[in-house]
């Protein structure tokens, strides 16, 4: 059973998913650890099981320590692809010795620890990447005008994932664009979503847990955040500054209403019956 689940992990890196394909992460992928970075500055190595221990995740925890992800020059995201995929190849061949060795890494590989295999690979990767270099920033450069990238302090919508069961699910998508095209494109947006992370991030990886062990709890929270997510589709109107405010505040007041007001009513008539 050891084996199995090391040769799954192994050969599931091979998978290709929205966010990796067979060589590395995608635009998408630093996208997504770009959103997780807080939350793995939060949890710290809890972050790695969190992820169930996924080949995305540790591909980021290793780009979250290499001097590259400070890095803010207009090739960025090239770079932090071209890097993800010595990562990627290191994962593999530590994959392959643990499956020999039995013993399991749970976090990402240590590239302190094999600096020869690093240097080698980093350097074929940069002989080799030299002839794709142009045609793939022009790609990247092409997405991230076609997609309006905006590289911001929000983290992932733990909740809404684990309610969902895909970061891809619309829902989740949902979320994120209001985050990124309407929050985070405003002063007061930007102020609202830094303190609200903080309150977020202090819970969030705690009830997404327990979603993911219990069923009916998951359905539960699926019931309950229903509510929230129609009253903020009200925000996919703001444009302004003063149109997050006004229709912030309207949001907060709806939602103060459906989750506070009308609950407190309900015992408020039941005590008053008996």
């Amino acid at each position: 059973m050891f084996i199995f689940s090391i040769l799954l992990l192994v050969s599931s890196a091979y998978a290709q998913t929205p966010f990796r394909d067979t060589a590395g992460l995608t635009l998408n992928g630093i996208e997504w650890c770009e959103e997780n970075y807080q939350l793995y500055n939060f949890i710290g190595n809890d972050f790695f099981e969190h992820h169930q221990h996924s080949i995305e995740s540790r591909l980021c925890g290793n780009l979250y320590n290499d001097d590259l992800w400070l890095y803010s020059e207009p090739d960025r995201y090239q770079k932090l692809i071209e890097q993800s995929r010595i990562y990627y190849n290191l994962e593999i061949q530590e994959s392959s010795l643990e499956a020999q060795d039995g013993i399991i890494d749970t976090k990402s590989v240590n590239i302190e620890g094999i600096p020869q295999e690093f240097d080698q690979q980093q350097k074929e990767l940069e002989e080799t990447s030299v002839e794709v270099t142009k045609q793939n920033a022009t790609e990247i450069e092409d997405s991230l005008l076609t997609e309006g990238i905006d590289n911001s302090e929000g983290g992932g919508c733990l909740i809404a994932t684990a309610t969902y069961g895909s970061e891809m699910a619309p829902q989740v998508q949902f979320l994120r664009e209001i985050r990124d095209n309407q929050l985070m494109s405003t002063q007061s947006g930007v102020s609202f979503m830094s303190g609200f992370n903080q309150l977020y991030y202090s819970f969030s990886p705690t009830i997404a847990d327990m979603e993911r062990e219990n069923p009916a709890f998951k359905e539960m929270v699926k019931i309950g955040i229903t509510p929230l997510l129609s009253t903020l589709s009200v925000m996919s109107y703001a444009e302004t500054e003063s149109e997050v405010l006004g229709y912030g505040f309207s949001v907060v007041l709806m939602n103060l209403g459906m989750y506070v007001g009308i609950p407190v009513s309900i015992i408020y008539q039941i005590k008053n019956n008996f």
